[in-house]
Order: C-alpha cells, then structure tokens, then sequence
C-alpha cells in the first residue's frame, strides 16, 4: 500500500527558513560565507541577530557605538562589520584559580 500527501510550499518555506536560522551561527563559526550572509541588515534584523531591543540599538547608534551607514533616512548594518564589532567586545573565560584558598578557621 502506497499513500501520498502534499505539502503546501508555504510550509516548507518556513521550515527551510527557521533552519538556515538555527545554523546560521555555527556555520559562520566554522569561516563559510553563506549566500547573502555580509548583506545590509534593517534595525529590526540587527535587533534579533544580536537578541536585544531596537531601543538599545538606537542608543548605540546615538552615540556611534556600533558601525552603521545610512541609505537616505534609514539606518543600516552590515553583518560582516556588526561581527568584527563584536568580537572586539568578547570577554574572556575566567582562567582557574592556580592555588588553593586558604582553609577557613572555626568560630570560637
């Protein structure tokens, strides 16, 4: 016995897209340029590739924080030079204590 079903393309649109999403990351960690991937970013795009509010981006921009460009009246990023920003910001791990600490004395 054999069935078949369809599904609507919309579907495996959304799918496709939440995907390349997920991977985007760890794709670009690994140094490969995915199609499309040093575009022109909107406020809103940067706000959800970075995680934080567009309120936050604006104050970064008031202050020439961040790299951006303008294209008329709008404001835009490019995610190559968002990327190069913020691997400048990265704190490094806490390296281990390299002796132990002193014992604590009992209470009288």
């Amino acid at each position: 016995m054999r069935g078949e079903f369809h599904i609507p393309e919309a579907f495996v649109d959304a799918v496709a897209e939440a995907v390349v999403k997920r991977l985007r990351p760890m794709i670009h960690g690994l140094g490969v340029l995915v199609e499309n991937d040093d575009g022109l970013m909107s406020l809103k795009e940067l706000a959800e590739y970075l995680g934080v509010s567009k309120d936050w981006i604006y104050q970064r921009t008031a202050k020439n924080e961040i790299p951006f460009g303008k294209v008329g009246r709008f404001v835009k990023f490019r995610r190559s030079e968002i990327d190069r920003w913020l691997s400048t910001r990265s704190v490094p791990a806490v390296t281990p204590l390299s002796a132990l600490l002193p014992e604590r004395r009992a209470r009288d």
